[in-house]
């Protein structure tokens, strides 16, 4: 009966290593390495993470352009500029985060750090 049980125990402790990064905390583990890959960059990520890294970036300057967009489309009497500079400033958040994010999807070289002169 030892021996049936030893190979169940070792399968059980597998599904539970493999399982481990879906349950808290360990998702907020996970979670803020890719946060950090994001607005930091890495010079090691995959390329997956590079494609996925432009992909945000490229839906987060098109979410700023529509905004842009729908603001000059809105008729000329429903515009106050209170409502024009509150939605042109969070497009161009939208936009300049895009880019940051866009950015970092590609490769950097380690240990170069940029000196400010």
């Amino acid at each position: 009966m030892n021996s049936n049980s030893e190979p169940q125990h070792r399968a059980i402790e597998e599904i539970k290593e493999k399982q481990r990064n879906t349950i808290w905390p360990d998702t907020m583990v996970n979670g803020r390495s890719v946060d950090e890959f994001l607005w930091k960059g890495s010079p090691d990520a995959p390329v997956v993470q590079r494609i996925g890294a432009c992909i945000f970036g490229v839906f987060f300057m098109l979410g700023g352009a529509v905004l842009i967009e729908s603001v000059r489309e809105m008729s000329p009497d429903r515009k106050s500029p209170a409502c024009v500079f509150v939605s042109v400033l969070i497009a161009l958040l939208f936009v300049l985060g895009g880019l940051k994010v866009f950015m970092n999807g590609f490769r950097r070289r380690k240990g170069t750090a940029r000196k400010l002169r």
